[in-house]
């Protein structure tokens, strides 16, 4: 195995080899490094202060128009052979996974593109299986937020049968996508297949679970009902993914459940998904992600109960919102909150609905684009349009419907730019009615 001092002498044979190959090209190093890498790390790179991956390297030989072996001299050849075959297929295994983990981050991040441009390029001969079926799941929930359903629905297909034949860990969550998949394929009968088999392998699970993600399943499933019509079956279902994730609040709560969750991949040895839950980041990322869908839960309970029963969805709103637990999520107060005010709004009580919207308001001021933020918008258009402020309602219906845009929600925007249109009509807007009735039907068309 190479010593350190011998690392240390390559990354000074490689970063002079780079900078001369760079100079002999006449690039910056701002040229040379973006947009995959900072300045700051080619400047590192060059001055033998870290080493460089392999992807790296090729990265940047592909940029110069060299291989990258024109960057390593004999000697650091020489010295690379001194690694052992053991050694090189543990870095070829860490550079793979640390691509996977890297892919997963863009996701997280809305850079679904560059998670697709850097998972097409592993080469399915290099992968372990355990590594092609992520591989695989990671590619088809990048393709489904990009709207690539058929494409999507087929890479997850290959990844479920892969899992499968190991009864691998990520055969859950590979279901949970698919069943999303062929909801917005239109496909409800084989989503909510996918999903409530789903359920049932969630059921009979011995180990620690996901909380949360549980509660999305069990949100899916209610969202399912939903569009076949089966009101009830679908609150049973939003309360169901509430309870679960009620106690749940504090960072030291999650980082114990995400601790076990760890600690059982470990003893199962699937080391990739281990480090993916007990990496710091990610963690933080799922608690994010654990406040917005509590409050996407409540926003869909919501309007569920309203369609079923005012009165009642009322009085249960008014108790959940002395809920001391409910009080700590601020998100999810804005929630049910709105919703109250879409209730009352509902039966007439135009002021104090105003009043409990305003409230929602300020609560999730702090927080970026959400479905809930989004209601919120609307709802108050929907207000001070009753109360003939056209100018304001115009502005928060402009500003509701634009963050439904931006967050891709099809079905949502449809409903609520019916809803405007109509509003319009009333006014005598014809023209400006139906451009939102077009987009309406535009967007209704796109979700089938």
């Amino acid at each position: 195995m190479v010593s350190d001092s011998n690392l240390r002498r390559i990354g000074q044979i490689v970063g002079a080899k780079l900078r001369e190959a760079r100079l002999a090209r006449k690039f910056t190093q701002s040229k040379l490094a973006r947009p995959d890498f900072s300045v700051s790390y080619v400047s590192a790179i060059e001055r033998g202060q870290i080493h460089p991956s392999l992807r790296a390297l090729e990265i940047f030989a592909q940029r110069l128009g060299i291989s990258s072996s024109d960057l390593l001299s004999k000697q650091a050849v020489q010295e690379l052979n001194g690694f052992s075959e053991k050694d090189v297929a543990i870095e070829n295994k860490e550079n793979i996974e640390l691509q996977l983990l890297e892919a997963q981050l863009f996701i997280h991040q809305g850079n679904e593109r560059r998670a697709v441009t850097l998972l097409r390029a592993l080469s399915s001969d290099a992968l372990k299986s355990e590594q092609e079926i992520q591989q695989r799941y990671l590619l088809g929930w990048a393709l489904y937020q990009l709207g690539f359903l058929q494409e999507s629905e087929s890479v997850l297909a290959e990844a479920l049968k892969l899992a499968n034949d190991q009864n691998d860990y990520r055969v859950k969550h590979i279901l949970n996508l698919l069943g999303m998949v062929h909801a917005s394929m239109g496909n409800h009968t084989q989503g909510f297949a996918y999903q409530r088999h789903n359920l049932d392998r969630l059921e009979k699970e011995q180990q620690t679970h996901d909380a949360f993600f549980d509660a999305q399943v069990y949100t899916n499933i209610g969202l399912h009902w939903i569009d076949l019509d089966n009101v009830d079956e679908a609150i049973e279902m939003f309360q169901h993914a509430l309870a679960i994730t009620e106690g749940l609040i504090s960072p030291a709560q999650l980082s114990s459940m995400y601790w076990n969750i760890s600690r059982y991949l470990a003893e199962t040895q699937n080391y990739f998904l281990a480090t993916l839950y007990g990496y710091k980041s990610l963690l933080l990322l799922f608690q994010e992600n654990s406040d917005s869908l509590r409050s996407e839960v409540y926003y869909y309970l919501g309007r569920a109960m309203i369609d079923e029963d005012q009165h009642k969805t009322l009085i249960y709103l008014e108790r959940l919102l002395q809920n001391a637990s409910l009080k700590k999520d601020k998100l999810a107060l804005a929630s049910v909150t709105a919703t109250t005010a879409e209730a009352l709004f509902s039966q007439g009580e135009v002021e104090k609905a105003q009043e409990y919207a305003q409230k929602a308001c300020e609560l999730v001021l702090p927080y970026g684009d959400s479905i809930v933020t989004a209601s919120i918008f609307i709802a108050l258009g929907r207000i001070t349009y009753a109360q003939k402020e056209y100018k304001e309602g115009d502005t928060h219906f402009a500003k509701g419907l634009s963050m439904l845009e931006r967050l891709d929600t099809r079905e949502e925007l449809a409903d609520q730019s019916a809803i405007y249109a109509q509003l319009l009509e009333e006014r005598g807007l014809t023209n400006e009615a139906l451009r939102f009735y077009k987009k309406a039907y535009e967007n209704s068309r796109e979700r089938e």
